[in-house]
């Protein structure tokens, strides 16, 4: 069944679970440039997963993306940035996208950067970090609004309470969840994301 056509009042564990969770894992190969997307919650971790990967060389750069963060005094990007070079990354190797608001917005707005500094038609792959519940809307986006030709290596930061094995054990990460959920489903029937076939009892 379509990701479009999955009724979001018949949601349970398991058709969460293949909807959120049936996604790639860190395929281990070297990209032109580490993309971390911003977070109001796990900024640190992923920044931390960004420095590690780039001291590991698997790509020369990193960008970090996203506009006003926690304090909305300062972009989520300039603080990654910031606690990146404090972790040894010299500036030069940092890109930066500090206007987005959501995850289309980050990727419209990181396109131009990624122009300037690469030109895209050269770009062959990017290392994208994120966290695990999200990466199935960010791959889906991803394949609507950029270069068909770049592949996509995804590395996920350490947010063990939103992972597969872990989100159904509080009242709080449940509800985080299903909204995500139903986001992707709302998301694929207007357009927003790529549709993708999701196994369902239906087509079992």
């Amino acid at each position: 069944m379509l990701l479009s056509q999955i009724n979001e009042n018949n949601l349970d564990v398991d058709l969460i679970n293949k909807i959120l969770f049936d996604i790639p894992t860190d395929d281990g190969l070297n990209g032109d440039c580490i993309w971390v997307f911003g977070s109001k919650t796990w900024l640190e971790e992923r920044v931390q997963l960004a420095v590690n990967l780039y001291k590991d060389k698997r790509a020369p750069y990193i960008l970090f993306s996203g506009g006003l963060g926690n304090n909305g005094k300062i972009a989520e990007a300039i603080e990654m940035k910031e606690k990146a070079i404090s972790l040894g990354v010299p500036k030069d190797a940092i890109l930066t996208e500090e206007i987005s608001n959501n995850t289309t917005e980050n990727e419209i707005c990181s396109l131009l950067v990624l122009e300037r500094k690469f030109l895209l038609q050269k770009i062959k792959r990017l290392i994208v970090i994120s966290s695990p519940f999200h990466i199935q809307r960010l791959s889906l986006t991803l394949s609507r609004y950029m270069p068909k030709w770049i592949k996509y290596s995804y590395c996920y930061d350490n947010n063990s309470i939103l992972s597969k094995n872990n989100w159904n054990k509080s009242d709080k990460t449940k509800e985080r969840i299903q909204k995500e959920t139903k986001g992707i489903i709302f998301y694929a029937k207007n357009g927003y994301i790529d549709d993708k076939e999701i196994e369902t009892k239906e087509n079992m």
